[in-house]
């Protein structure tokens, strides 16, 4: 019986079952992992970090839990090539492009969609005029299947104010849209923001209607099809244009914003917490350190810790930049001493490798001229980017360490907490006292009869009695 066949083909089928495993480990995302030697020590420690992700990574972004240290901007472009522009938004896809949507220019309405696929730095035209209506101040975020979604917004016909509450979805990288819903459960409304959940869901929180500022929010299941209403009212009061992030914790952080009533203009700078998916919230702090404001933007970075930078009040834009790194309940001022303009209703993203883009915006001259930009900029927050850095921890402390793997495919994140123990430096070591010399014997010394005169005495007595004896004799 010849068996050489079907073992060929045995084998040949095993050996394309293995060539598809590692294709596809190699086509996905990353797994991080790493560790650390030594993990403990006292002060000042230096550790080195390896990287032992799998999954074939082709960057790494590392935080030691030691806050955003030398911040410097770098203007991307200049001149993105699409119409400077303010009240628009961002998103950035799994491959690390982003995609820009809509928003306002001098004296028109946009709804064009631009696509960057070098972080920012060149921009192409995807979509002219995509089925949705030209509009600012919407929503728009990344599902995990990788397709877009856009919400809500404002448009002005020429003789009022239009809000919508329809949503779109692109999955196409925003060439084509499909309309998701004309008319969602939440009312029409702009200043709002969105967030994805862990679990696939999306929530809408606050923003302004016809009647006014909301504080309401609400969640859907299934790609914005259908909604439901956590609260119709949350504990954060009523806003718009505020900021709100997801923290890899899954707790969601809501910050600032503005509020209109009787005339009466109030802006915020409160920060409120959430750990049960929008249902309640706990303030973290009232008055944060930055000054109230809307129009900013925020994001939460891979170690958790939040950015949130811009906006303007009555009288001021901003163009400054805060951190914190306990669920906003305390901020750092962390601005670079250049940058960029000071502006209101720019959009920022976070990038695959840990960057930060700001892109476009306007200020007010506060009298009548308003100033629209196209600049991108971005800030590289990572401590380190290589794979297997060294870092010196100089004070005693536990600190968490945080790593970023990422390639063309995507990005794994992980978080070790308390992985690094700095103890106090140990104490110098006292040198002992000098030692108290002893007073110094002179040794006595035994002289020989070589040495000694007083050896040879009795000769010479006896020498000179005789000398004495013969002279005396002679006499």
């Amino acid at each position: 019986m010849n068996t050489t066949t079907p073992i060929t083909q045995l084998l040949g089928v095993l050996l394309l079952f293995t060539c598809m495993i590692a294709g596809a480990s190699a086509a996905g995302s990353p797994a991080a992992d790493f560790y650390a030697t030594p993990d403990a020590g006292s002060a000042p420690l230096t550790v080195e970090f390896t990287d032992i992700s799998t999954g074939d990574a082709s960057g790494w972004a590392w935080y030691f839990d030691e806050g955003i240290t030398d911040p410097e901007w770098t203007e991307t472009a200049p001149d993105a090539g699409w119409s400077a522009r303010g009240g628009h938004s961002m998103v950035v896809l799994s491959d690390g492009s982003i995609v820009l949507m809509g928003g306002l220019e001098d004296g028109a309405y946009t709804h064009d969609v631009w696509r960057s696929e070098d972080s920012g730095a060149t921009w192409s035209r995807v979509a002219d005029e995509p089925r949705w209506g030209p509009r600012l101040y919407h929503s728009s975020l990344l599902l995990q299947d990788g397709s877009i979604l856009i919400m809500g917004g404002l448009f002005w016909d020429g003789e009022q104010f239009l809000e919508y509450n329809d949503v779109w979805r692109s999955t196409t990288k925003g060439a084509l849209w499909t309309k998701v819903t004309d008319e969602a459960a939440w009312t029409a409304r702009d200043g709002l923001t969105s967030l994805l959940l862990h679990d696939g869901s999306i929530l809408v929180m606050g923003g302004w209607d016809r009647i006014g500022q909301k504080n309401d929010v609400w969640r859907s299941n299934n790609n914005g099809i259908s909604w439901s209403q956590l609260t119709w009212r949350a504990d954060w009061p009523a806003r718009a244009y505020h900021s709100s992030v997801l923290l890899p914790d899954g707790s969601i952080v809501l910050m600032g914003g503005y509020a209109e009533d009787d005339d009466e203009w109030s802006y915020f700078n409160d920060v409120w917490r959430s750990t049960d998916n929008g249902a309640t919230w706990t303030e973290m702090t009232s008055d944060a350190e930055w000054s109230p404001r809307d129009g900013h933007t925020s994001v939460a970075l891979p170690d958790g810790s939040i950015l949130l930078m811009g906006g303007r009040d009555d009288d001021t834009r901003y163009g400054d930049l805060w951190h914190s790194a306990d669920s906003g309940a305390t901020w750092t001022d962390a601005t670079p001493e250049t940058g960029w303009h000071a502006r209101d209703r720019h959009s920022c993203v976070l990038l695959p490798d840990g960057s930060i883009l700001v892109a476009g915006g306007w200020s007010y001259d506060g009298i009548e001229t308003f100033t629209y930009y196209n600049d991108v900029w971005r800030l590289q927050t990572a401590d380190s980017m290589i794979q297997h850095p060294s870092h010196l921890y100089e004070a005693p402390g536990s600190y968490s360490v945080t790593l970023r793997a990422f390639n063309t495919a995507g990005f794994s994140t992980l978080t070790k907490e308390a992985f690094i123990t700095v103890t106090e430096p140990a104490p110098a070591e006292t040198p002992a006292p000098p030692a108290t010399p002893e007073n110094e014997v002179t040794p006595v010394q035994t002289p020989t009869p070589e040495a000694s005169p007083v050896v040879y005495a009795p000769v010479l007595l006896l020498l000179i009695g005789l000398i004495v004896f013969v002279i005396r004799r002679e006499e």
